[in-house]
């Protein structure tokens, strides 16, 4: 405890002047984060994904050479956009904390929070073949007749099978008409 009044008013003043500093440069670090977005695009540019300071999706671009894609991957890679922008955001973020207010515990409180609700993405597998172009044939080729087994006997279709000599119904029926 101090005992001299005035050097207590003294430490007073100065300690006010820190406060009305920090509290300066804490709205300095608000403001510049409120003004961040950060842009991610797919490898080949075809998707991008714009989050702002919250990390909240503020836009979407999809290239025309995305019709015709398999939704789930176009989806797979939005999310995928979405992460990385979500990553360096949080990374922009950490570096602006420390150039703007340092290494204080109010600092490095929203730099944890950062890291805590925007991680590192998952490493993504390759990406998948290129889908292959369908070439028409020039020319139709029937497929070869189907073979019988080996040791198998071959039907005989075309070869019509009679009797040598007619039976009563085959008499009886030659001598109708259809029109009885």
């Amino acid at each position: 405890m101090l005992s001299d009044p005035n050097q207590a008013a003294d430490e007073m003043a100065r300690w006010a002047e820190n406060l009305q500093r920090t509290a300066q440069k804490y709205q300095d670090l608000q403001g510049r984060m409120e003004a961040m977005a950060v842009t991610e695009s797919s490898a080949d540019n075809r998707i991008s994904v714009t989050v702002d300071a919250n990390g909240v999706t503020t836009g979407i671009t999809l290239a025309a050479a995305t019709r015709g894609m398999d939704p789930a991957a176009v989806a797979a890679e939005l999310m995928a956009c979405t992460r990385r922008a979500q990553a360096r955001l949080r990374d922009q973020v950490t570096d602006l904390v420390h150039s703007v207010v340092g290494d204080d515990a109010a600092g490095q409180a929203i730099v944890g929070q950062y890291a805590e609700r925007f991680p590192d993405p998952a490493p993504t597998a390759p990406p998948a073949p290129p889908e292959p172009v369908y070439t028409p044939p020039t020319a139709y080729t029937p497929p070869p007749p189907p073979q019988p087994p080996q040791g198998a006997r071959k039907p005989d279709r075309d070869r019509t099978v009679t009797p040598d000599e007619p039976d009563e119904d085959d008499l009886y029926y030659r001598r109708k008409s259809w029109l009885e």
